[in-house]
């Protein structure tokens, strides 16, 4: 009976602005707002937005511990990663390596493993047949080693290049392939050294 009362009393509006205060509080620092700051937020006595939280646990619009509030929102962003934009790096002839972070894009975590990850963006066309094309994010795990036949973001001297790792045995070079069928406009590059930068994961480009 008592429970039957308290729905009755359940505002739908009220229910909206606990959601949106708490997404927005969690955009702004990074965690949830407690219960106090909710209640004073939206001029709520702080035992009211306590009956409300257990009330929209149990209807399954958000989860709430005692302590911690997670939203469908807040859930979704715990799950994902944020990738600096590192600058642009050469799908044809090297070109000076830029590192500035001046944006950042996601990743939903189900995709990536640990580890350090960065965005650059593809400039040429010397890796079509590999998916990259011109203006493509590449999604590019940090490391310094990698296995023949990845794809790798290289450092040599000053500038830098997105092609695939291979070796050559018989020299004992390091050769990076472009993957383009126009050999003539995009022959292997021959190497004692790199620098290898990481390793290509993904590829984000516009449909």
């Amino acid at each position: 009976m008592h429970e039957g009362m308290y729905m009755r009393y359940l505002s739908e509006e009220t229910m909206q602005r606990i959601i949106a205060f708490v997404n927005t509080y969690y955009s702004e620092n990074g965690y949830s707002p407690t219960i106090s700051e909710i209640a004073r937020r939206l001029s709520l006595a702080v035992g009211t937005v306590h009956k409300y939280l257990h009330r929209m646990t149990a209807m399954e619009q958000l989860s709430f511990d005692g302590r911690h509030i997670v939203t469908p929102y807040i859930e979704e962003m715990q799950n994902r990663f944020d990738a600096p934009i590192c600058g642009d790096i050469a799908c044809g002839s090297p070109i000076y390596a830029v590192e500035q972070h001046d944006s950042m894009l996601p990743i939903p975590d189900a995709l990536i493993g640990k580890g350090e990850y960065f965005w650059l963006r593809a400039q040429g066309e010397s890796m079509i047949n590999a998916g990259i094309e011109n203006g493509d994010f590449v999604l590019i795990r940090r490391q310094n080693t990698a296995m023949e036949g990845e794809i790798v973001a290289a450092l040599i001297e000053d500038s830098a290049t997105l092609k695939t790792f291979t070796l050559d045995q018989k020299q004992k070079k390091i050769v990076l392939r472009a993957e383009n069928d126009d050999k003539s406009r995009y022959p292997d590059q021959i190497y004692d050294d790199i620098v290898i930068q990481g390793v290509a994961n993904y590829v984000l480009k516009r449909l």
